[in-house]
C-alpha cells in the first residue's frame, strides 16, 4: 500500500472554485455593463428624437403664427370690414323675413309661467338658420324663473337655456323685482309659415282634349 507524501514546503490548495467564482463574477459584470450601455444608447436616441420632434413642432408653430398674422392683416382691411357689415345686414334681413314673431310669442307663452314676464328679447340668426334668443325674464320671486327654465328644457321648440346674470330691479312696482338674463335656441317650425298651396286641377278628359284641339285648328 502506497501513501502519498507531500514533500513541498506549503500544502497544495484547490483554487478551482475561486477561479470559477471570479469567472462568473466577471461574466456577470460584462453582461450588466452591456445592458447599461444598451439602455444608455436607447435613452440618447429617444432624447434626440424628442429634440427633433420639438424643433419640428416649433417650426410648424412659427408657420401657423405667420399664417395667422397674414389672415388677420387681410381681414383688417377696409374691404373685409365692408363685407362683414354687409353680411350682418343681410343676416338681419333674413332673420326678419324668416322669423314668425306671432308664432314665437305663442311658443313663449306656452312655456312662460303666469307670474313671470319677458322684459327684453333679442333674436340672432345662427348658422343653421335657427334663432338664438337673448331673453330677460322678470318675476317677483325665484320660483317662476326656475319653472320657466324647466319648461324651456322640456320644450321641443326651445333648446337648453344658458343662464346669464341675475340682478334685482330697484323699483318693485315694475314687472318684477328679480331679473334673469338667459340665452336659448328657438327652432321654429317652417311648415307653420308656409302659405297654403293651391289644389291641383284634375287632368282633362279625352273628349275635352279633342275639343280643345279642334278649336285650335279653327
Amino acid at each position: 500500500m502506497r501513501v502519498p507524501i507531500n514533500l513541498a514546503s506549503q500544502p497544495l490548495e484547490n483554487l478551482r472554485p475561486v477561479r470559477t467564482a471570479v469567472a462568473v463574477a466577471a461574466l456577470t459584470a460584462l453582461v450588466l455593463g452591456a445592458v447599461i450601455l444598451n439602455r444608455e444608447w436607447r435613452s440618447r436616441s429617444e432624447f434626440r428624437a424628442l429634440i427633433e420632434q420639438q424643433a419640428s413642432l416649433e417650426l410648424s408653430l412659427k408657420n401657423l403664427d405667420t399664417e395667422q398674422r397674414e389672415l388677420e392683416s387681410s381681414l383688417s382691411t377696409t374691404q373685409a370690414e365692408q363685407i362683414r357689415v354687409r353680411s350682418g345686414f343681410l343676416n338681419s334681413l333674413i332673420l326678419r323675413k324668416s322669423l314668425s314673431w306671432t308664432q314665437l310669442f305663442m311658443d313663449l307663452e306656452k312655456t312662460l309661467p303666469p307670474r313671470a314676464r319677458i322684459t327684453a328679447i333679442h333674436p340672432k340668426l345662427s348658422a343653421t338658420e335657427d334663432v338664438d334668443l337673448e331673453l330677460t325674464v322678470s318675476a317677483a320671486s325665484m320660483e317662476p324663473l326656475v319653472a320657466f327654465l324647466k319648461n324651456l328644457e322640456s320644450s321641443t321648440e326651445f333648446g337648453p337655456p344658458v343662464v346669464g346674470t341675475q340682478h334685482a330691479l330697484p323699483d318693485k312696482n315694475s314687472a318684477g323685482d328679480i331679473s334673469l338674463d338667459l340665452t336659448t335656441r328657438y327652432v321654429q317650425d317652417r311648415s307653420k309659415n308656409l302659405a297654403p298651396q293651391p289644389e291641383a286641377l284634375p287632368p282633362p278628359e279625352a273628349g275635352e282634349v279633342a275639343a280643345m284641339s279642334e278649336q285650335e285648328r279653327q
